[in-house]
């Protein structure tokens, strides 16, 4: 712990030297920041290769490992293995970074470096070989699926952090959380060279914040947001596991939690909206909070002690304990979800109601549909026109048609003198279209039943309605005697009508 307090010191110093060396190279070659208006509010230009400054300090912090570890002041091997190649990867991201910020690079260039990046770590020992359930401690090998999982692990990782880059001081305060988080669950898994490097990235995030925080001088931009990101993922893996080849859900999705919530959130909602993933916008967490009014420095204070909140649950899911973990991970599921409403999305109240709806719709669909199968045999069974008339006036109520009109033929017409009178089957008329059903028996023409629908209805399935009506009901009007009903004078009105 001495080495790593040593570490942490020397990261912060190289990071306060650096940062304003950086900034000012950044504005002698123009590589600034501008506001336009909208997604950038800043009020002037400021440099944004801050991750340079970031990636520099702890190379150089870390660089000291290899001078203290013939001391015996720091890991041996495993501080080996881990530490030059996650230097290369992370010099590979932070590299596409910074091209993009300067020149721009398109998304499946930053992308193809990431993977790459991770394939790398993944091939020197970076891997997510076992997902082992935090609440029971049982063991699922992933076998040829744990490629793809850590690949992606990292590339969402390093994405998630550069999301949230979006007000001065939140990408690099939140990674300091984050740091801080997987710093404590390494030591308490004696992951001792994860430790070193997490002291390390500490001390440069803590320097560099220095000039980041509101108002900021320099950014952390693409080049410093991806390697934070990607650096991150690799100490979840090998630093809150007891071994390399297993990782536990919870404590390092609880670590990076408002990242991976932020980045989810922006995916699901761009869906939803039929956006593309990767085009940018101004509705993230930070600008909904900014919304909200708050202050940009009062957003970026809370969005610390949510991570510092989900931090602590992290560590909280290491004591090995089934029920403390269970309620830990309810609780931080509710607090999330009852946070992602306050936010107010209208994607997700949207999708909510779908939800909702679509359930309950469900289950009326089902039931409308067996009986609308049953409907048939109902008005086959009627014994005269005006139980004939009360099957229907109940089946269309149920199924939410507010009227029905039976325009018939002459004959029919006849026959049905107590179809002339009003009969709806709502009490208030709504607004709505018109179904209209022809009727025929025997190859004739009966009519057609004018059916009245309002805009919110019942679920079912038009076709069995259709079927029912066509092939129960008007067979029964073809089928009724003269005698059923008093006789009508022949000049009588040649159509019954039934409205609400």
């Amino acid at each position: 712990m001495t080495a790593a307090l040593l570490l942490l010191l020397v990261a912060a110093l190289t990071s306060l030297t650096l940062t304003p060396l950086t900034r000012t190279f950044a504005r002698n070659h123009g590589w600034m920041d501008r506001p336009d208006g909208g997604r950038k509010q800043h009020a002037a230009a400021v440099p944004r290769i801050g991750g340079v400054a970031v990636y520099g300090a702890f190379l150089l912090s870390s660089s000291l490992l290899l001078a203290i570890e013939p001391l015996g002041l720091a890991p041996g091997s495993a501080l080996v293995s881990a530490y030059g190649p996650l230097l290369v990867a992370c010099a590979a991201v932070m590299g596409v970074g910074l091209v993009d910020d300067i020149r721009g690079v398109p998304p499946a260039g930053k992308l193809l470096v990431q993977a790459l990046a991770a394939l790398y770590l993944y091939d020197n020992g970076f891997r997510i070989d076992t997902i082992s359930n935090p609440i029971d401690g049982a063991s699922l090998s992933l076998g040829w699926g744990a490629l793809p999982l850590t690949m992606l692990w990292f590339v969402s990782m390093s994405n998630a952090f550069n999301l949230i880059d979006g007000l001065d001081g939140l990408a690099a305060g939140i990674g300091l959380f984050s740091t801080t988080t997987l710093f404590l669950a390494a030591a308490l898994n004696e992951r001792w060279e994860i430790v070193m490097l997490s002291a390390a990235l500490a001390g440069a995030l803590l320097g560099f914040l220095r000039y980041n925080f509101n108002p900021a001088s320099i950014f952390l931009g693409d080049s410093g947001a991806l390697f934070v990101g990607f650096a991150l993922a690799a100490f979840a893996i090998r630093g809150s596991m007891k071994s390399s080849a297993a990782v536990a859900v919870a404590a390092p999705l609880l670590a990076l939690a408002v990242p991976l919530v932020d980045a989810g959130i922006a995916i699901v909602r761009r869906l939803i909206a039929g956006r593309r993933v990767f085009q940018a916008d101004s509705d993230h967490i930070h600008h909904r909070l900014l919304r909200r009014g708050f202050s940009p420095r009062g957003a970026v204070i809370l969005l610390y002690a949510v991570a510092g909140l989900f931090g602590a649950l992290s560590l909280l899911t290491m004591t090995e304990k089934s029920q403390v973990i269970g309620v830990v991970v309810i609780a931080s599921s509710i607090v999330t979800w009852i946070g992602i409403q306050q936010l107010g999305y209208g994607e997700f109240v949207e999708l909510q109601r779908r939800l909702r709806h679509g359930l309950l719709e469900e289950r009326q669909s089902i039931g409308n549909n067996v009986y609308l199968k049953e409907l048939k045999g109902r008005l086959q069974q009627a014994p005269d026109s005006q139980a004939l008339r009360m099957v229907l006036v109940e089946a269309l109520a149920r199924l939410g048609f507010s009227a029905f009109e039976l325009e018939a033929e002459r004959r029919v017409a006849r026959l049905l003198p107590a179809w002339g009178e009003a009969h709806p089957t709502a009490v208030t008329p709504t607004p709505g279209s018109i179904w209209r059903v022809p009727l025929h028996a025997a190859g004739e023409p009966l009519g057609q039943l004018l059916l009245h629908r309002p805009l919110v209805q019942a679920p079912f399935e038009a076709e069995l309605l259709v079927n029912a009506l066509q092939t129960g009901l008007a067979p029964c009007l073809a089928g009724l005697r003269l005698s059923e009903v008093p006789p009508r004078p022949v000049g009588d009105a040649s159509r019954a009508v039934n409205h609400g």
